[in-house]
């Protein structure tokens, strides 16, 4: 288990790894953020009922690499997007949202088939925490050592979720844009909130490559992302996995860096 993560680690990283692009330390990328702490997770709202989760995993000569999700408040309970890298950090997001925000986790969406997406998945289904993915998502989890979730999402020809899962998961506006970092990377949608999740797929404002291309669809990578600008047009808050949230200059400099593959 630790090598496999190891070897997840050095393929997300290595492709940054340049002087100036070795991630600092936690304490100096979370300095400019209101951050709560629980544990290993750190916690940052983003709007009324809706938080980013990140945790980190601190891999020699590279340093901590954060990966980051959402929870979000819907009544009663709370939905999560993306687990931590892994079981124990999971436990500490389900405890968080029970324990501070009152808001047990009753479902789980996960973004694709990576460590740092669905490592928490045993943690999730030890909760009873009901679970959904793509169903490529699911298909691959097994040959990447994960856990594949228990429901598997349908979409429509247009992208977006349907039936169950669209239900399920409300608020939240799933929608897969095509194949990009992974075949199988979905995007989340809050429209009300002017908020999107592209999870890996898309980068900093500032990023100098896509990160790891190991398992991407580089043919397509350009038109996924704008369709994921067109299927939230409106959203003013980008969230993503590897980088804290930032307007849509994320999408706009990720396009360019898809169109030079």
């Amino acid at each position: 288990m630790i090598a496999r993560v190891l070897a997840l680690a050095a393929a997300l990283a290595l492709p940054a790894c340049v002087p100036g692009e070795i991630r600092s330390s936690v304490a100096e990328q979370e300095a400019d953020r209101d951050i709560i702490r629980f544990g290993e997770v750190s916690f940052s709202q983003l709007a009324e009922g809706v938080w980013m989760h990140t945790t980190y995993l601190d891999l020699m000569g590279f340093g901590p690499i954060p990966s980051n999700g959402l929870l979000v408040v819907n009544g009663d309970n709370t939905i999560l997007v993306d687990t931590a890298w892994t079981d124990e950090q999971t436990e500490q997001i389900v405890a968080w949202a029970s324990m501070v925000l009152a808001k047990p986790v009753r479902a789980a969406v996960v973004t694709h088939a990576h460590q740092d997406k669905m490592g928490g998945m045993a943690a999730l289904h030890g909760a009873n925490i009901a679970t959904w993915a793509h169903p490529l998502s699911n298909e691959l989890a097994p040959e990447e050592g994960l856990v594949p979730a228990r429901n598997a999402i349908t979409f429509d020809a247009n992208g977006w979720a349907t039936g169950e899962a669209a239900q399920s998961l409300a608020p939240l506006r799933l929608y897969y844009p095509g194949g990009a970092h992974t075949r199988d990377n979905i995007t989340v949608g809050l429209p009300e909130l002017g908020i999107a999740f592209g999870g890996c797929m898309i980068k900093a404002g500032d990023a100098s490559n896509l990160g790891n291309l190991a398992d991407a669809d580089t043919a397509a990578y350009a038109q996924s992302v704008r369709n994921f600008a067109a299927a939230f047009p409106d959203a003013r808050t980008i969230a993503m996995s590897h980088s804290p949230p930032e307007g849509r200059k994320a999408i706009e400099r990720t396009l360019d860096l898809a169109e030079e593959l």
